[in-house]
């Protein structure tokens, strides 16, 4: 089971890798071409899309991979659908706020809706057909998507009357494939959308609002960079975060996604599912220590050579900001189990403790501290609470294991 899971975590993790590769390769044109300031609005909209990935199909899409056969046209259809509403909801919003409050917070974001909007729909379209292609087991399909993600950007991002925010929209452009497979002709087995949409109204009424917490106060960080420390500094620690932790981040993602499905398979033996993921995390666990190994001994002159002599790295910050991904990158997946065993409110109840802490302690660390303190409480604060998460997951599967 882990070799299988291997091979197919590998080729998502290869599309992914060499779509991050050309990110790289173009890594030292953009940082010598646009400002920090400019990386730092990128890093706001990041924010944006990875809130979007969260809950631009309302987690529909994260009902897919599990779905019955008859249901999956219907979920698709209903996670674009949903996907292009919220673009067009976000749209409406931002043009009617764009010169309140907004426009302090945000900044330029505040003034291009447009550019707001695209990027909450073309997110939304790129997830739904992920899902899509993980139902369908064809992995290298969605590591097509995940290299084309990475390339689109490295391409657009080159090009002056484009630049990094536009790029970063387009790059999710493979998920308008979505629209094209939703339009193949309805098979008499297959269930009308809106009927899937009421079968599976527990997806968004349940998982919703932890997802929103979650990538909510996984944001409050660079949201408090950037009030407190200014863009410069937020597009700083961005391209800092990026490049030092981004590879086992990636991973992790590309692992969350196919547990969603591997975790199915294995719910009826809890035993051997608590062994698949204790190796997974001893797996997971291993390459953190090698990146941090990695990062302490060449980490600092490479970096710098990648993004120039107006970048701000060294080595305390590099291995703070690698030491805060890894955490994340190591327990989040597992997470996938809690959704597999129906327990969600275990996920809601650590997700919404962790947003409260970011967001009443954050902002206050920030009001009194120098940025590099503010980075090593934000270290601390990813160990422990990602180190109670883990608890919670093994201590759930642990009683459901008696109650069988």
């Amino acid at each position: 089971m882990l070799a299988a899971l291997i091979r197919r975590v590998g080729s998502v993790a290869i599309g992914t890798a060499v779509g991050q590769g050309l990110v790289l390769l173009v890594t030292p044109y953009l940082a010598r071409h646009y400002s920090p300031e400019a990386f730092g609005t990128l890093a706001l909209l990041m924010t944006v899309s990875n809130i979007s990935t969260a809950v631009a199909c309302l987690r529909y899409d994260l009902a897919l991979p599990a779905a019955e056969t008859p249901d999956t046209r219907g979920l698709l259809i209903t996670a674009l659908t949903v996907a292009c509403a919220i673009g067009v909801l976000g749209f409406v919003l931002l043009a009617t706020l764009s010169n309140s409050f907004l426009t302090a917070q945000v900044g330029v974001l505040a003034q291009q809706p447009i550019l707001v909007g695209t990027c909450i729909c073309f997110v939304g379209f790129f997830q739904a057909t992920t899902a899509w292609f993980l139902r369908r087991g064809a992995f290298r399909a969605v590591a097509l998507m995940r290299l084309s993600q990475g390339a689109w950007f490295s391409v657009f991002a080159v090009i002056p009357c484009v630049g990094l925010l536009w790029a970063h929209v387009l790059s999710f452009g493979a998920g308008l494939l979505g629209l094209r497979l939703a339009l193949v002709p309805r098979k008499t087995t297959d269930v009308a959308w809106h009927e899937v949409a009421l079968r599976y109204r527990h997806f968004p009424a349940v998982s919703l609002p932890g997802a929103l917490l979650d990538v909510s106060g996984y944001s409050i960080c660079i949201w408090v960079i950037a009030t407190f420390y200014g863009q410069g500094t937020a597009g700083n620690y961005s391209q800092i975060q990026r490049l030092a932790g981004a590879p086992l981040m990636l991973m992790s993602i590309s692992l969350g996604q196919i547990l969603l499905k591997q975790t199915a398979d294995l719910s009826s033996d809890r035993v051997a599912l608590r062994r698949f993921l204790t190796r997974i995390l001893r797996l997971m666990a291993a390459l953190a220590v090698a990146g941090l190994v990695f990062l302490w001994f060449f980490g600092e002159p490479i970096v710098a050579n990648l993004l120039g002599p107006q970048w701000n790295v060294n080595r305390r910050f590099l291995i703070l900001v690698a030491i805060a991904v890894f955490v994340r990158a190591c327990v989040s997946p597992l997470s996938a189990v809690l959704i597999t065993l129906r327990r969600l409110g275990i996920c809601l109840t650590w997700q919404a403790l962790y947003f409260c802490s970011a967001l009443l302690l954050m902002p206050l660390i920030a009001a009194w501290t120098k940025f590099e303190y503010f980075i090593f409480f934000y270290a601390l604060h990813e160990c422990v609470f990602y180190g109670f998460y883990l608890t919670l997951i093994y201590r759930t599967m642990r009683l459901e294991g008696r109650r069988i």
